[in-house]
């Protein structure tokens, strides 16, 4: 299992941007805030679906007055006003980071796929609980999601939606572990 300083990030973009990734016309996004740093390599979202993976080749701080025409161009929009515009309707008013990345096409596969192959999570619960020396809490968890019967209200019985994160990565976890046991 990946630790979490070598987990793979995330590039989320809305569907209508597909097309201008995987053609190479949009190779940078401009962003309120980053953890993103040069070299490293992402998940690309588009419209709910993983497209491929990309590089992070740079990751600069701007002020808005300070994008050019080219990063405007590269971030897929007409000019710098464009851009700028956008920016402003969006609420950002202070600096940004301009982040260039380098994309590689994959087949679309669902985040879903991504984490849990074809398994269904309740599957992957049932087991854990079943085959896994699991702790206390990731007892507790697994048995509310169960009774839920979704992460999201699992969560909120857990007492709050910040719990789903928490809930994913114990089903990850399990998810791993049953399969290197070849339980599913």
């Amino acid at each position: 299992m990946q630790s979490k300083r070598n987990r793979l990030k995330h590039l989320e973009f809305d569907g209508k941007f597909r097309e201008k990734i995987v053609t190479g016309k949009k190779r940078v996004t401009i962003r309120k805030r980053t953890k993103l740093k040069p070299g490293d390599f992402v998940f690309v979202h588009c419209g709910g679906k993983i497209i491929g993976k990309a590089k992070i080749i740079s990751v600069k701080r701007r002020k808005l007055e300070e994008l050019t025409d080219q990063e405007a161009k590269l971030d897929g929009f007409e000019d710098r006003s464009d851009l700028i515009q956008k920016l402003t309707d969006l609420g950002y008013h202070d600096g940004v980071y301009v982040i260039e990345f380098k994309f590689v096409p994959t087949d679309d596969i669902t985040p879903y796929e991504l984490h849990y192959g074809s398994v269904a999570l309740d599957e992957i619960a049932r087991k854990a609980l079943e085959c896994l020396n699991l702790s206390k809490s990731e007892k507790r968890i697994l048995n509310t999601f169960l009774k839920e019967g979704s992460i999201r209200k699992a969560a909120k019985k857990l007492g709050s939606w910040k719990k789903r994160n928490e809930i994913r990565c114990i089903l990850r976890k399990c998810y791993l572990l049953l399969r290197e046991m070849r339980k599913l």
